[in-house]
């Protein structure tokens, strides 16, 4: 059995022009052990913010001694507000699990933050800390994975056995349905 705790973000309004994105979504974590759901954490997080990180921290806090991993979809939440893997590795020796159906494309990010944010630089550092994905094939399809404090081979088995469904992991999917059911704050 493996305690995870899965996060998802909710959608958000999103203008056309990058200027008027603004407001919250919902950042959701979903602890479950193995497939079996335990608590729902709800938060906020500001669309193209800066506080993912520090609100995903806050909800670990309260359950980090009931943790063996976090299982991230991603680092960008409400579009690019960044969660930092490693600081919430350092913070709380707790392995981080990223797993993304789609292969990011860093020279498009890196074109979108230096574009529409002053921040960029530090941002980018954020992005950059992650590294390459190791592509890993489940249910005939390839997933991208991220590993922090945890071996490739141990991310392998986790989402191997956590998957039933496409290419999420279980944790991951319900996280993502209940964001995503949830709707915008806006």
């Amino acid at each position: 059995m493996v305690r995870i705790l899965a996060v998802e973000d909710g959608g958000f309004k999103s203008k056309f022009f990058w200027s008027k994105r603004k407001g919250k979504t919902f950042l959701v974590c979903v602890l479950a052990d193995d497939f079996k759901i335990e608590k729902i954490f709800l938060s906020y997080v500001t669309v193209d913010g800066l506080d993912a990180t520090m609100c995903l921290s806050k909800i670990i806090r309260k359950i980090r001694d009931k943790l063996d991993v976090i299982m991230l979809a991603s680092i960008a939440y409400a579009g690019f507000n960044l969660v930092d893997p490693e600081k919430i590795l350092n913070q709380f020796k707790v392995p981080i699990l990223i797993v993304n159906p789609k292969k990011p494309d860093d020279k498009a990010v890196e074109f979108a933050l230096k574009k529409h944010f002053k921040d960029w630089m530090e941002r980018l550092s954020i992005v950059r800390k992650a590294g390459k994905p190791s592509p890993l094939k489940v249910n005939e399809k390839i997933v991208y994975v991220y590993c922090f404090g945890l071996k490739v081979e141990e991310a392998e088995k986790l989402v191997k056995h956590l998957t039933v469904f496409g290419v999420r992991p279980e944790p991951l999917r319900v996280a993502n349905l209940i964001a995503h059911g949830l709707g915008m704050v806006n």
